[in-house]
């Protein structure tokens, strides 16, 4: 079986290595830290980096915060593009799947910024080549768009729209919400039903491991910040969790939904495999400690299943944590925080509180 393994994934697994081992370390982190402009970071990336390549062209001393975000999401998409010709069959419309969640997260970011009113068209042209893949969007239309209505109408025809057509009219205070809510159900779902439909042995049970511990860790989430934040009924929480269950089940997360005070929702994790996710340190912590988690998760699978569809999931989730984690070190040095302030934000370096992958 092993040999099989290394059969099949033998050079998609040469490649990501050889990625992988290009991806910034905890001293480029702590270098782009002490930066204090974008300018001074793109020059970093530029010259020490893997980022070179896709700044070769590039005037660091010009380049603003959006561009280079946007050459970064690129590079990102470069990996991606990189795999999928390395993947054939039911592996390569898996990994295709993977591609959904960074099209999701960049549809979400949009739909902030209509609410927020900051829907400028450049903000939008920077905000769109995670969508590009998609032939049948009008990419220059949609980044004209005045609203969220209008946005939204110009992804007709995608899966998309019809996840959130239901919730177009939505009160305003509450639309975004069900609107990325509804999303996020839309994208586990697929993943549940493609892996146990398209996926095989180790492949199929590592990546319903990879799903089932992002489903339990969105639930316990959505129903925390429900209790913190929000205080809807029963009723409302229960619509938007996640109906697989991994590690936790439909008992524990009727105790959690039951759970009168945070001090109950912790005693109730502590009889599940995610108690130290709610450790110590207060609200911010918890989702420092959420990426963490994954990040190691995720680490570790890359190394020890280098010869199976981890290698390439683990591999796009570690460059995705990177990418994150740049853009959260931008962000920190446009508000003039401390590198100490910086640090906090930043995952999978090893200068916070780890969580542990159990």
């Amino acid at each position: 079986m092993m040999l099989l393994s290394a059969i099949k994934y033998g050079a998609v697994s040469g490649k990501t290595r050889a990625m992988a081992g290009k991806l910034l370390k905890p001293h480029d982190y702590q270098e782009i830290m002490l930066k204090r402009s974008v300018n001074e970071v793109a020059a970093y990336l530029k010259y020490n980096t893997h980022y070179s390549a896709v700044l070769a062209d590039v005037n660091e001393a010009d380049i603003h915060r959006g561009q280079l975000e946007n050459i970064l999401r690129h590079e990102y998409i470069n990996d991606y593009v990189k795999l999928m010709r390395f993947s054939s069959g039911s592996q390569k419309a898996f990994v295709n799947l993977l591609y959904m969640k960074m099209e999701i997260e960049s549809i979400k970011l949009l739909m902030r910024l209509f609410e927020a009113g900051n829907a400028d068209q450049s903000l939008l042209e920077e905000s769109l080549p995670f969508l590009s893949r998609n032939e049948e969007l009008d990419i220059p239309k949609l980044a004209l768009s005045k609203s969220l209505e209008e946005f939204l109408a110009g992804l007709k025809g995608t899966d998309y729209a019809e996840v959130m057509r239901p919730y177009v009219a939505v009160g305003q205070d509450t639309r975004l919400f069900h609107l990325e809510m509804a999303l996020d159900l839309y994208y586990f779902r697929k993943v549940q039903e493609m892996a146990s439909g398209l996926l095989h042995g180790e492949d199929k049970r590592l990546a319903l491991e990879f799903n089932g511990i992002e489903i339990d860790v969105f639930n316990i989430f959505w129903i925390y910040r429900i209790k913190t934040f929000y205080h809807f009924d029963k009723e409302l929480i229960y619509t938007y969790i996640v109906p697989y269950y991994y590690r936790i089940k439909r008992t524990t997360i009727d105790d959690l939904v039951a759970a009168k005070n945070l001090d109950e929702f912790r005693q109730v994790l502590e009889r599940t495999s995610y108690a130290r996710l709610f450790d110590g340190e207060g609200p911010g912590a918890y989702e420092r400690r959420y990426g963490e988690f994954l990040y190691e998760l995720h680490r570790k699978r890359f190394v020890h299943q280098s010869f199976s569809i981890a290698c390439i999931i683990s591999y796009l989730k570690l460059k995705e944590f990177e990418l994150n984690n740049i853009i959260s070190i931008i962000e920190g040095i446009r508000y003039k925080l401390a590198p100490e302030e910086i640090r906090k934000f930043v995952t999978g370096t090893g200068f916070g509180s780890s969580g542990r992958e159990g």
